[in-house]
């Protein structure tokens, strides 16, 4: 009887032992994992505790512009409206009601990224505690062009290097001005501090029909072709096309946005694989990075004929962030590698350089995506995206028309993303505008005035 107590006694140790090793690396998981992000939220009391203790360092743009600073013991914004409502997303405001760079980047702006060393010296010097100055990636002036280019619509822009990762202008509409919050403060406001470029999910409409089109290209079945006769029958349900294409091939179906190719498209290469090449583009995944904070994209595999049908032309319950739209473009335009994107350029404290980007690889869908890339081109020179072409430039682009659900007004998502096809200007552009009908129409022209003016500063 003792005996088999004393074995009950050892054989429950080992399994608080085993519970306990468990437990240990699920916290260590956890904070390395999700540590970074837990710190940046803006209801961590200790950044809020931290603006009231430390000269707090400023926010300078990638041009050397002062978008935030400290004068006279208070912080003040830049004083241009425009510039500063085109770049208040980005920048965040001083109160933690967004996820702008005074918060995510705290840590450096309070000095908690300092050594002890340097905590003391300041402590037994009497010195107040100075934070450090931080250079982010964007451009304030070409923000500024971007927001001009939605005008008065509600939407996003966001500019990326497609080599590098860094985010060189990103706006949402509308936008708030952080020089006065106290329309927030009191509880007012609508929509207006959600950054839609980032963690805004929208149905992708046409321009997932670029991932759709990989799916086709790496599993062999670039040869299949359709007939367009302006809609189709698949489930039972009609799925329209914007016009009659007849005959019309990969690349036609791409560059003609023809909704009927790739409704039928589906049941050729099959959901499962569509599947696989959307969690290849990351659908489906938490991009974890300490630069955004990043909403996830969704890409719902089906088993129903129409709804897989309408899964494949970017409708169905198919999500996409503006910033992740981008992002394929700009992976599609680099060969096939996704960077992961980057707001931080510089960490600089006092005359000293502490932190220097480092471009990273997000993923790597696809090893060739030269057949792409061309389709995108032939859709800027000769489809649906002409309005995003610029003399002197090689564009590429795919359009998009989302419809959105359950909406009685019949109104949809104007999207455009593309790229510029070369070396000395590897810039990614994704454009929404909310309830604006064509992408053709009305995303491409303004995705055409924003890589003008990126072009035109030098990017």
């Amino acid at each position: 009887m003792k005996n088999v107590l004393r074995r009950n006694i050892n054989v429950l140790l080992v399994v608080f032992i085993i519970l306990f090793v468990a437990l240990i690396g699920y916290l260590w998981f956890v904070t390395s994992t999700y540590g970074e992000r837990w710190f940046v939220t803006p209801y961590n009391p200790r950044i809020q505790n931290m603006q009231t203790t430390v000269n707090a360092g400023d926010i300078y743009d990638r041009a050397g512009r002062a978008l935030l600073y400290t004068k006279g013991g208070e912080r003040e914004y830049i004083s241009d409206k425009g510039r500063r409502t085109a770049v208040s997303h980005i920048v965040g405001d001083g109160f933690g009601l967004t996820y702008g760079a005074q918060t995510n980047f705290a840590k450096y702006l309070y000095g908690f990224d300092k050594n002890a060393f340097s905590r003391i010296e300041d402590l037994v010097s009497g010195n107040e505690r100075q934070g450090s100055d931080i250079v982010l990636t964007i451009d304030a002036k070409l923000s500024e062009a971007a927001l001009d280019a939605l005008g008065d619509n509600r939407g996003a822009i966001v500019v990326m290097n497609y080599e590098t990762g860094e985010i060189l202008a990103s706006v949402s509409s509308p936008n708030f001005d952080p020089k006065d919050m106290s329309l927030f403060l009191d509880g007012g406001g609508e929509s207006e501090l959600v950054n839609r470029a980032f963690v805004g999910l929208y149905p992708p409409g046409s321009i997932f029909k670029l991932v759709t089109a990989a799916a086709m290209i790496e599993n062999d079945l670039t040869d299949f072709t359709a007939n367009c006769e302006g809609s189709v029958v698949i489930g039972g349900q009609e799925i329209a096309c914007w016009d009659v294409h007849g005959d019309i091939d990969l690349a036609g179906a791409i560059s003609h946005s023809c909704n009927v190719y790739f409704a039928k498209a589906a049941d050729v290469v099959g959901v499962r694989e569509i599947n696989e090449t959307a969690q290849a583009f990351l659908f489906n995944k938490q991009l974890l990075t300490g630069d955004v904070i990043m909403g996830t994209s969704v890409y719902e595999m089906t088993t129903d004929e129409t709804n897989a049908a309408w899964s494949a032309i970017g409708q169905y319950h198919d999500l996409i962030t503006p910033l992740h739209a981008c992002m394929i473009a700009a992976g599609i335009a680099n060969d096939g590698v996704m960077m992961a994107p980057k707001l931080l350029l510089e960490v600089v404290d006092g005359e000293t350089v502490t932190y220097t980007l480092k471009p990273t690889t997000a993923a790597t869908p696809m090893d060739d995506t030269s057949l792409l890339k061309q389709m995108m081109l032939d859709c800027v020179q000769n489809g649906t995206g002409s309005n995003a072409a610029i003399d002197g430039y090689i564009i590429g682009g795919k359009t998009g028309t989302a419809e959105i659900a359950g909406d009685e007004e019949n109104a949809e998502h104007a999207w455009f993303i593309g790229f510029v096809q070369d070396e000395q200007h590897p810039i990614a552009i994704a454009v929404i505008i909310e309830r604006a009908g064509s992408g053709g129409s009305n995303a491409a022209p303004a995705a055409r005035k924003v890589l003008a003016a990126a072009l035109d500063i030098g990017y």
